[in-house]
């Protein structure tokens, strides 16, 4: 005999930026562990230390942007929304502010990623500016206010918390249009998490060597 229970509707996907932030919480955690991290956070955080975690992040910047736009480029009419702009340019301006050389960056060919996988990798350089402020008012407390060379950790400035909205909600608009695969923007987050994890162990390393 067939049930007479009434079949329940099944649950809504939960909205693309709520999966991206469940799924790269174990490496994002993994990331605020390293010991680069942990000094730029503690009350003994010296310029050298807030220094070297510029030039990391120029290089991880400077690195990965110019792919991750280009796939932006495939589909045009969604940049806008997205409201991005790339950060390699204000982590220079940074370093000048202490007299300091963008990194050398790597000059190999890099494939443009597809667009779900572009996007995934700009969810984690994009997030990184609402915890970029939390970062820069401890700096200020312990290195100066006003923090010099502050541009990359408070890139939105009070508009932060609504450029964040802005790019969930132009990320749901992707998935709602099919445009991107849910899976594969996660995977490119997961990715782009995994190459910053590493570079920020390699600036923990070269200074144990220094």
């Amino acid at each position: 005999m067939p049930s007479l229970t009434p079949l329940q509707p099944p649950e809504p996907a939960p909205r693309l930026i709520v999966a991206l932030r469940l799924a790269t919480a174990p490496i994002h955690a993994a990331v605020e562990r390293l010991p680069a991290m942990v000094r730029l956070t503690g009350p003994g955080v010296s310029r050298v230390d807030y220094c070297r975690y510029l030039s990391t992040m120029a290089q991880v910047y400077g690195t990965l942007e110019p792919p991750l736009y280009a796939a932006l480029g495939a589909l045009r009419a969604a940049v806008p929304p997205l409201g991005l702009r790339p950060k390699f340019p204000i982590l220079c301006a940074d370093l000048a502010a202490y007299g300091l050389a963008p990194p050398r960056l790597a000059r190999a060919e890099q494939a443009t990623p597809d667009l779900s996988t572009a996007v995934g990798g700009l969810y984690v350089l994009e997030g990184s500016t609402i915890g970029g402020r939390v970062v820069a008012r401890h700096l200020r407390q312990c290195l100066g206010d006003p923090l010099l060379g502050g541009g990359f950790l408070d890139f939105h400035g009070e508009g932060a918390s609504a450029a964040w909205k802005g790019f969930g909600l132009a990320l749901e608009g992707l998935r709602a249009q099919r445009l991107v695969d849910p899976e594969q923007v996660i995977d490119g987050a997961l990715r782009v998490f995994r190459q910053v994890c590493t570079l920020l162990a390699t600036m923990d390393q070269a200074g144990a060597d220094a």
